[in-house]
């Protein structure tokens, strides 16, 4: 009966230590897998950064300036380009819904008058 329970005591033991043994390597697994996803993640952040600086880089204002400057001859719109709202009514060929068309600056145009005129000639009756 001793040497059963010595037996059984001794698989107890080595099963016991096999499984120790077992979750010591799961853990160093685990912390090895820890350290290398710290590791991406800086590499990350640092690409994230990297990557910031190259957006603030394309999107800066004077650079973007520089480019139009080069490749369009666009300028910024006058006044004599932008059409009063009687004008606009009047270049759709209904000049008739509008008495005699003035022309104003574009500051002292009025924003109800150009809603209307967006509308159409309909609504300016």
């Amino acid at each position: 009966m001793i040497r059963i329970t010595t037996i059984f005591l001794c698989l107890l033991l080595a099963v016991a230590a096999a499984g120790r043994y077992r979750a010591e390597e799961e853990v160093r697994n685990t912390r090895s897998d820890i350290r290398e996803i710290e590791t991406d993640m800086v590499k990350e952040r640092r690409a994230i950064q990297m990557l910031r600086a190259e957006v603030a880089y394309l999107e800066n204002p004077e650079r973007l300036a520089k480019i139009a400057d080069a490749k369009t001859a666009l300028r910024p719109t006058e006044s004599r380009q932008i059409m009063t709202a009687d004008e606009f009514v009047a270049s759709f060929g209904d000049a008739p819904a509008v008495s005699a068309p003035t022309r104003r600056t574009p500051e002292n145009s009025d924003v109800i008058l150009h809603a209307l005129a967006m509308a159409g000639p309909a609504a300016l009756q």
